[in-house]
């Protein structure tokens, strides 16, 4: 029952993010309105999510859903460090760890509607070491606003936050918000025809997804 609910629920939100599309901003309830309370982001066996610790970020959905996210780099012809978050295309490829931390350093679980810090954990080459934290860079040339991983400071990486889709399901998506406003934007999919690869990207469409202990 609960895989036909997440299903039904999951088929609003696969609709297309054309290129060049427009995105227009959600609002959210700011951080200090989220009750003391509330239910903590949970995994997929219904554990909370840990403050610091290692978890993949895999698609709620499989088949056109994909896997789990991937810290890659698209350009081959650069020697640049790996910087663009792709998801899998394969539903059995949970992809790499993912480190969230919340902004508040008190924090020892991660609460919905609060900002994050994301951080790929995978081992890279001494040069690259710093350049696993996500942050949002414009593409020019598609008019896209991808999800980067590269040396941002604090202020500009913990600026995402987890929104739940379906509590009752563990299901959850990523919103961006702009520093210093109530700005909110969905991070969803964007289908690169140039790479054939499925990019994350800000968009109105969210990219659902629920969260895998790395462990299991």
């Amino acid at each position: 029952m609960k895989a036909l609910a997440l299903f039904f629920l999951l088929s609003l939100y696969l609709l297309p993010n054309p290129a060049h599309s427009k995105f227009n901003p959600i609002r959210l309830r700011p951080a200090h309105e989220t009750a003391s309370s509330e239910t903590p982001v949970l995994d997929i066996n219904g554990d909370e999510v840990r403050a610091g610790e290692n978890y993949y970020i895999v698609s709620a959905i499989w088949g056109a859903g994909g896997g789990g996210l991937r810290l890659v780099r698209l350009d081959s012809s650069s020697n640049e460090c790996a910087s663009d978050v792709v998801v899998s295309r394969s539903d059995f490829d949970n992809g790499d760890p993912i480190t969230i931390t919340p902004a508040d350093p008190e924090s020892t679980v991660v609460m919905p509607s609060t900002f994050q810090t994301f951080r790929f954990n995978i081992a890279t080459n001494k040069l690259c070491v710093n350049n696993v934290n996500w942050g949002i860079k414009h593409d020019s040339e598609s008019g896209q606003y991808f999800v980067k991983a590269g040396e941002f400071v604090s202020d500009n990486s913990n600026q995402f936050k987890i929104e739940v889709v379906n509590d009752n399901l563990n299901a959850y998506k990523i919103s961006y918000c702009q520093f210093g406003t109530e700005k909110c934007f969905n991070v969803g999919r964007y289908y690169d025809p140039l790479t054939r690869a499925t990019r994350l990207a800000l968009s109105n469409t969210p990219f659902v997804f629920v969260i895998k202990p790395t462990d299991m």
